[in-house]
């Protein structure tokens, strides 16, 4: 009868794996998926090679081969030691069970198959060889070990972790040349994509613009229309021209924080920065949106501890931060609730920002706040629209500041947004 492998595995999958391998290269093959069932396989009928994986329950590699090795009728079966272990140890445990040959996991195929012909074909010579078994005793990691199988056997297993050693040196060789292939492939790309980016936030810059004009135009008719049409038209007409109003005011903002955007990702923010009394500026863009916050019965309140502070900033990019916080807040809050806009100083830094009772955010969107036209669940009071823009045009002032944007938001209870200027 044709002799078999025998592959001893606890891992279904790679059990599997390996004999579907070794049965494809026409080698007859059975299995166990532990060392005692193995012994068992081997009492029916000798096999040419063993297999064995090292860690497995009941009986492990090890056990196995020392046993095979220590019995008369199995001792000249050849043993390859499959494992996931690396450490030099394993290849002294090795040499005491009396293995023959030892491949680490994963293994390339053809590197396998290239084994196990070499140790079919050297078995015979090693039959026919004389066998040493003077046992020695070595010390190696400060433990000591003794090693009692042949000549023949060690210079084979030692010979194998070499061979192995190499293989795995070469498979880091390439997978590192990969990584250089893929880097430089990479970095292209990201040259290719700056480069879209550019020509985009300039399409970007002159649609909006070439827009504004005409949007501008529509939106101060509308105006005139709708003082002038209280008296000539319908209601029917005067809610059309209320929403050509509104529509055409949302679009003129929307362009307006577009050709913003366009300019700060382009890298061209120019802060025009000048020593200002920084609580006045504040005070000042409160009572600008207090109209605003009247319309829905919201109380602006500003708290301080300071007087006055004089800091160096760009008091249009600051005030335009401001806005956008303070009309994020009335647009999210119910009507008679209070929004408090705060100044304070901390360590080293200038705090300021708006803070509300609202609906607050849920905090699985709170890392889209400041991505461009992310839309969260929560959905403004009262209709008003919003770009999905201010958040972000505030978090790249602040960082053109050298400062930041940061979030307290809680379901429910509402949310903070607290801007920082380094001192």
């Amino acid at each position: 009868m044709e002799m078999y492998l025998l592959v001893v595995e606890d891992s279904p999958t790679q059990l599997e794996q390996l004999a579907y391998i070794l049965e494809s290269e026409g080698y007859r093959v059975k299995t166990a998926v532990n060392g005692a069932q193995g012994l068992e396989v081997v009492k029916e009928e000798k096999p040419a090679l063993v297999i064995t994986d090292i860690l497995m329950p009941e009986m492990d590699g090890y056990d196995l081969c020392k046993t095979l090795k220590n019995t008369h009728e199995t001792k000249d079966i050849p043993v390859m030691l499959l494992t996931n272990l690396s450490d030099p140890h394993d290849v002294i445990k090795g040499l005491q069970s009396g293995a023959d040959n030892f491949l680490t996991k994963p293994y390339n195929k053809d590197f396998l198959l290239s084994r196990i012909r070499y140790i079919l074909v050297n078995q015979e010579i090693r039959l026919n060889s004389p066998v040493s078994n003077m046992g020695m005793e070595i010390v190696f990691g400060g433990k000591k070990y003794f090693i009692n199988s042949d000549k023949i056997q060690i210079i084979d297993l030692l010979l194998s972790t070499y061979e192995n050693a190499i293989q795995k040196n070469g498979e880091l060789a390439e997978a590192n040349q990969q990584l250089l292939r893929m880097h430089r492939e990479l970095a292209k790309k990201n040259h290719e994509l700056e480069k879209l980016n550019r020509e985009k936030n300039k399409f970007l810059s002159m649609a909006a613009h070439d827009l504004r004009n005409p949007i501008g135009a529509i939106l101060s008719f509308g105006l005139i229309l709708q003082e002038e049409g209280k008296k000539k038209l319908s209601e029917d007409e005067q809610e059309f021209v209320k929403i050509i109003v509104k529509s055409s005011d949302f679009v003129l903002q929307l362009l307006n924080e577009l050709l913003d955007i366009s300019v700060i990702e382009s890298g061209e923010v120019n802060l025009k920065t000048m020593e200002i009394e920084f609580t006045t500026l504040v005070q000042n863009n409160i009572s600008l949106n207090r109209v605003l916050a009247d319309k829905k019965d919201i109380e602006l309140v500003y708290e301080s501890n300071l007087e006055e502070f004089e800091i160096s900033i760009d008091p249009v990019k600051i005030e335009q931060v401001l806005n956008n916080l303070i009309s994020n807040a009335i647009k999210f809050s119910f009507p008679n609730t209070t929004i408090k806009v705060f100044v304070k100083k901390g360590i080293n830094e200038l705090l300021f920002g708006v803070k509300d009772t609202g609906q607050g955010i849920p905090a699985t969107e709170i890392n889209k706040l400041f991505i461009p036209f992310e839309k969260l669940s929560v959905k403004s009071t009262a209709g008003e629209k919003s770009t999905g823009l201010g958040l972000v045009i505030v978090k790249k002032i602040m960082e053109a500041h050298k400062g930041r944007v940061e979030v307290d938001s809680q379901q429910g209870k509402g949310s903070t947004f607290t801007c920082t200027l380094p001192l």
